[in-house]
């Protein structure tokens, strides 16, 4: 049961520091992507593609704003869900054994979905921008294959490495 789960304080890691100041990094990046490229955008943005990478949704250029936004919360978000490893839901048993591990693997899960997350957001503020530069009428077909196989094999390997550390 999660009520019965040691509470563990867990050191920080070198790998928690980089993976932290990458998602810093993207931050700092897609604000100034979004500074920087505000001047190049059309009063009407496309805002959402569909399969194929074509344009299919259109707004307002301050709509470019809630995409440092949401990485915003996505950071600061996962940031704060990784200090209670113990009420996360986990593939395998949580003993005392093995509690510290598991919570190890899982916080290590979320330090590299919020960097891939903020650096995805990144990517896309930059590819509209792009767009709006050059007129170009939508996204690779590649970017949405490339954005879940990212997100899938992470959470795949935190998976296998749940089992394997049981």
């Amino acid at each position: 049961m999660k009520s019965q789960r040691p509470i563990i304080s867990l050191p920080k890691s070198q790998q928690e520091t980089i993976l932290n100041l990458v998602a810093i990094a993207g931050l700092v990046a897609v604000f100034t992507i979004a500074i920087r490229g505000w001047s190049v955008l059309p009063e009407t943005i496309p805002t959402h593609f569909d399969i194929a990478g074509k344009a299919d949704g259109w707004g307002s250029k301050s709509t470019i704003w809630l995409f440092p936004i949401l990485g915003t919360i996505v950071y600061v978000g996962f940031t704060i869900l990784r200090r209670y490893p113990h009420t996360f839901n986990y593939p395998v048993a949580i003993t005392e054994e093995n509690a510290a591990k598991q919570y190890q693997i899982a916080v290590s899960l979320l330090d590299w979905l919020k960097a891939e997350f903020v650096w995805q957001i990144t990517y896309i503020v930059w590819l509209i921008i792009e767009m709006a530069r050059t007129g170009a009428s939508g996204l690779s077909w590649l970017l949405l294959p490339a954005i879940l196989i990212t997100i899938f094999g992470t959470v795949g390997f935190y998976l296998w490495q749940a089992y394997q550390n049981k």
